[in-house]
């Protein structure tokens, strides 16, 4: 899912020239123009005919098998783009009466990050501690492909309920020349539900708010978030996120992706971040230090 979003944002042209100046226009230029009324004009009686002989041709009977057609492409067309979030809970055979606690760090214990089920909850003898929330804190530094450059970080706060909480900001810098800059902030926070997990997968989607703040004041939008943690084999970690919403009078898609060295509770990672707002794109190579507790 991720992968395909990205493919869309990099094949739409690119701006020329993306600035802060471009972003602001964006966010807070109301869309020009309004639409023009509708006019309903009366329908005009069809003609009709009657030859005398009797019509075989059933109305009511083809007016069901078209409701049942359409019925059929929209439950297919369901399925399909809910795939996202029933296959993962399939292809793990994960059921949310099964508990799943956490290590410290991924790869305490061996494989992956979480533990199911473990013995040790229980209070019976064992090697592993499990914990029934979990902390992340990160900060990272992207050098965007133009002049905007930006200094970031997250917190993720997450429960043996599935339930948890994120916050996301940047810092984005842009060099005008001669020593002048222009800045602001940008960013998300979202309620977070992990809907599938295993010892070393885990998905997570939720609802928030985007936000951009400057000098010039702060604007807000909605936000989706999907995004997947996989601990496939020590010490790797891969982290791949997609957002959707708007902000102000923009949409926004953001795109991010990173592969990540464990180290105890300290993970070094790197990666490429893309943020899609209105026509304006600030991306790059981001490159960070992530702390799990």
């Amino acid at each position: 899912m991720a992968t395909l979003a990205m493919l869309l944002v990099l094949t739409r042209p690119v701006a020329a020239g993306e600035s802060l100046a471009g972003l602001r226009a964006d966010v807070r230029t109301p869309p020009s123009g309004s639409p023009e009324p509708q006019v309903e004009k009366p329908d005009k009686p069809s003609p009709q005919y009657d030859d005398g002989y009797p019509n075989d041709y059933d109305d009511e009977e083809d007016d069901s098998m078209t409701l049942g057609a359409y019925a059929g492409l929209v439950s297919l067309g369901t399925l399909v783009v809910a795939s996202p979030f029933w296959y993962p809970h399939l292809m793990m055979g994960d059921s949310l009466q099964t508990p799943a606690y956490f290590s410290h760090y991924p790869y305490q214990y061996g494989d992956g990050y979480m533990l199911v089920d473990p013995a040790e909850a229980l209070g019976l003898e064992g090697s592993r501690v499990p914990y029934r929330w979990s902390v992340r804190a990160r900060g990272e530094f992207g050098n965007g492909l133009d002049d905007l450059d930006w200094i970031g970080g997250r917190l993720l706060v997450e429960t043996k309920s599935r339930w948890g909480v994120e916050g996301d900001f940047r810092y984005v810098l842009e060099d005008l020349g001669g020593g002048i800059h222009d800045d602001a902030w940008l960013g998300d926070g979202n309620v977070l539900f992990r809907f599938a997990q295993s010892e070393w997968l885990q998905f997570r989607t939720g609802l928030g708010v985007n936000y951009l703040s400057d000098r010039e004041g702060t604007d807000l939008g909605f936000n989706f978030t999907y995004a997947v943690d996989a601990q496939p084999v020590r010490p790797l970690v891969f982290t791949a996120e997609l957002d959707l919403g708007t902000l102000g009078n923009a949409s926004v898609v953001h795109v991010r992706t990173t592969a990540g060295v464990v180290l105890g509770v300290s993970e070094a990672y790197i990666g490429y971040d893309l943020y899609d707002i209105g026509s304006t794109q600030i991306q790059g190579l981001v490159a960070g230090i992530q702390i799990w507790y």
